[in-house]
């Protein structure tokens, strides 16, 4: 159906609604004229008002306002401890420039109905502009993490605390731990605020697990394990805990709710404590158990039995302590006994497979370099009755260790960095080369070896090996399927080493070749005031440098097992020969000759 709409009604909409553009036109150009360069209505900055201001009056203002606010203090506060700061601290700029840029846009910026929009709202609610500044904020990262190490703190539960006899419940704490994000915001607002230039500082309470409620079952069952003492009884002997030391070994539990949180405290006792204290005071009655020892005779070896031993069994015994320190007096544990293995079984020894001698070798020394001969006999000792399982690798340093006085070690020549010197520990190589020719008649895998840096004629050529701590090292793996054992004598000029095991019928074979590669050596010529002009002493000898090397065969049973090579090279000793610089003394009244004209008689005066 169609309605018609008389045209004087027409007429009056239409004059209603151009009245309202009309109406609306004359607003916004009012507007306009009124905000003519300046910033519109309801415009304020960090709460300050500009609307109605030249960009120039605003700059003025705001100019004004934030000079006083930049040498103003900020305080922020938590709990009892209180902190002040200065904008000035953090390099703080404010750009007023910028901001009153930023708010002379307000209204102008945007599509012609955004700006409408913020035109006609901002009569009605005012349009807050933030101020532009800047903070320099490594400074400020550190001033907030320099107040959470203060703040922050981990939660305490509530515990127990046992002196002597006295018992207490220690109060929980909670805990804080500083919001740094929020705070470094905060801080920054607060740097540039005009108004309220304090705070509370933001923080995380951090919850307890054990409250003082939760610990108190444990109190209790503390106050029960103290109250009387516990006797120990085996056989005829006994032993009392007293109750101050029963305190030294209690220890707390955690009891778990489904959810995983603790909840109670429970008491108890510390198992590996009350175990160590159960055997410190039963040790009397303890029987030791003995290995079994391998007895060399000559070139055989017997097995001396080994023997079980006898302890208190401290399994059981803790068991029983747990039972009855949650009794009323009187308190009684009956110990028990249990037997103790040895480490080496006769069984395991003879499956050891440890018989007889299968190889041995000695090297002899000088008995008047008495500290040497000190040191080498320590070194034997150190060795003497060292086990060497199938596959494993023998290491002369791991064996020994270091070689130092608190040892007993002497000082006697050594050879370091190619010279000889006195040195703690001398007379090392003589053992190194000795265990090293017994390795090497044994026909076993040598692992590591060092030459000296030089020749020394008493040591077989190509076949002596040099050892100092840490390095270089001597080492050499035993590659048969029985245990060896390594034995040491000595006597006054000579050291042995011999290994024993189960004879493999290894045979070994060896060649060397000739020295090559010889090098002369230099010397090195001293004065000495105490030997006579034209005198000469050699104080250590010179050696050529030279290279050598040693084949090796080893066959075990007539089977080849390797061939395998040694190659030393020498470096060469430099001489050192001391020259006589004193001059032969003057009868009385004789006058000195200036010149000695016959060298040959000089010789036979001097000599």
């Amino acid at each position: 159906m169609k309605i018609n709409i008389p045209k004087a009604y027409k007429r009056i909409f239409l004059n209603l609604f151009l009245g309202v553009l009309i109406f609306l036109g004359a607003l916004i150009f009012a507007d306009h004229l009124i905000h003519w360069g300046r910033i519109h209505h309801g415009v304020r900055v960090s709460g300050i008002s500009v609307g109605h201001l030249t960009p120039e009056e605003a700059v003025l203002k705001l100019s004004t306002k934030q000079k006083a606010a930049l040498i103003k203090q900020v305080t922020l506060r938590h709990a009892d401890k209180t902190w002040v700061v200065y904008p000035a601290q953090f390099d703080t700029k404010v750009n007023i420039t910028k901001t009153v840029k930023k708010a002379f846009g307000v209204g102008r910026a945007g599509g012609i109905f955004q700006r409408l929009r913020l035109r006609l709202c901002s009569w009605c609610e005012p349009v807050d502009i933030p101020l532009i500044y800047s903070v320099d904020q490594k400074l400020l990262s550190q001033f907030v993490n320099g107040v959470a190490t203060e703040v922050d703190r981990e939660p305490v539960n509530a515990g127990i605390k046992i002196k002597e006899t006295e018992v207490e419940i220690v109060p929980s704490q909670i805990g804080m731990k500083l919001r740094r994000p929020e705070t470094f915001t905060l801080v920054r607002r607060k740097l540039v605020a005009l108004r309220d230039r304090e705070a509370d500082l933001p923080v995380d309470i951090l919850p307890v697990e054990l409250t003082e409620e939760d610990v108190a079952e444990a109190y209790n069952e503390v106050k029960l394990f103290l109250s009387v003492p516990i006797v120990l009884r085996y056989d005829r002997y006994s032993w009392e805990l007293k109750p101050e030391e029963v305190g030294e070994l209690i220890t707390f539990k955690h009891t778990k709710a489904e959810d995983g949180k603790s909840r109670t405290l429970t008491a108890c006792l510390n198992e590996k404590k009350t175990k160590e204290r159960i055997g410190e005071i039963t040790r009397s009655i303890n029987i030791d158990p003995r290995d079994a020892r391998f007895n060399v005779v000559g070139k055989k070896v017997t097995i001396i039995p080994s023997q079980s031993g006898l302890k208190i069994d401290e399994e059981a015994a803790f068991f029983l302590l747990e039972q009855v320190i949650r009794l009323p007096a009187p308190r009684e544990v009956l110990l028990s006994t249990k037997v103790v293995t040895p480490k080496i079984t006769t069984e395991k020894a003879r499956a050891m497979g440890i018989k007889e001698q299968v190889v041995a070798y000695t090297t002899s020394y000088n008995p008047k370099h008495t500290a040497r001969v000190h040191n080498i006999h320590l070194l034997a000792k150190e060795l003497d009755g060292t086990i060497i399982a199938p596959g494993e690798i023998f290491s002369f340093n791991e064996v020994v260790g270091d070689r130092t006085a608190e040892k007993g070690y002497q000082e006697a020549p050594m050879i370091l960095n190619g010279e000889l010197v006195p040195a703690i520990g001398g007379g090392v190589c003589q053992v190194g080369t000795t265990i090293f020719n017994t390795a090497f008649f044994g026909g076993y895998e040598i692992a590591e070896r060092y030459c000296h840096s030089f020749y020394i004629s008493r040591y077989p050529a190509g076949r002596d090996a040099t050892v100092s701590y840490p390095g270089p090292d001597f080492k050499f793996k035993n590659d048969t399927s029985t245990y060896l054992l390594i034995k040491t004598s000595y006597t006054a000029s000579t050291v042995t080493v011999a290994f024993y095991s189960t004879d493999f019928g290894t045979e070994v074979s060896y060649s060397a070749t000739l020295f090559a590669n010889l090098k002369p050596y230099t010397t090195k010529y001293v004065e000495d005031p105490t030997l006579l002009k034209g005198q000469e002493k050699v104080e250590e000898e010179g050696v050529e440098g030279r290279d050598i090397t040693v084949y090796r065969t080893v066959e075990r049973d007539g089977v080849l097992v390797r061939k395998d090579k040694f190659f030393s090279r020498y470096r060469p000793k430099q001489a050192v020969v001391r020259v006589g610089t004193m001059e032969l003394p003057v009868p009385s009244g004789e006058t000195t000759p200036t010149s000695i004209s016959e060298p040959a008689e000089q010789g036979q005066l001097l000599h």
